[in-house]
């Protein structure tokens, strides 16, 4: 069993290859944090350059993440202030291409707080590396963003 600090990422072995898991806490209340997941103008406060979203079941799920790379899925869960889930991949990519994976984002209710559990499942051997810097990276960027008062 993993032990997950509240600021750490940490790799659990899936059954089909690794989860890659990182727990971020924010200061704002889940129902503040919900919509910096599923709404765009929202979403590129954190992470990206344009998104093409329809947050509901098997809703596009299309972000330019940095101006170069393009990441392409379809949500399969959208479960307000709770849970949001989608496929994930990257554009042109053999390794993992669009819709090869799933990161799914559950939000739980911290004091006045929200602890958010990011975890993306389906990842091929190799590729848990740069997507634990990527997530590493986004995650405090999603705390700093929706931890400010809008």
């Amino acid at each position: 069993m993993t032990n997950h600090p509240h600021d750490s990422a940490s790799e659990e072995q899936a059954g089909d290859g690794d989860a890659l898991v990182i727990v971020q806490r924010i200061a704002a209340p889940p129902e503040a944090v919900f919509p910096f997941l599923v709404e765009p103008e929202k979403m590129l406060r954190w992470m990206g350059t344009r998104a093409e979203i329809e947050p509901k079941p098997g809703g596009q799920f299309w972000l330019n993440v940095n101006g170069t790379d393009i990441a392409i899925g379809s949500y399969t869960e959208v479960d307000p202030p709770r849970r949001v889930a989608f496929t994930w991949g990257w554009e042109g990519s053999a390794d993992v291409p669009p819709g090869s994976t799933t990161v799914t984002m559950t939000l739980s209710a911290d004091g006045d707080g929200t602890i958010v559990e990011l975890r993306h499942t389906g990842l091929p051997a190799g590729a848990s590396g740069s997507h634990n810097d990527g997530w590493s990276h986004y995650l405090p960027l999603l705390a700093d963003a929706a931890g400010q008062p809008t």
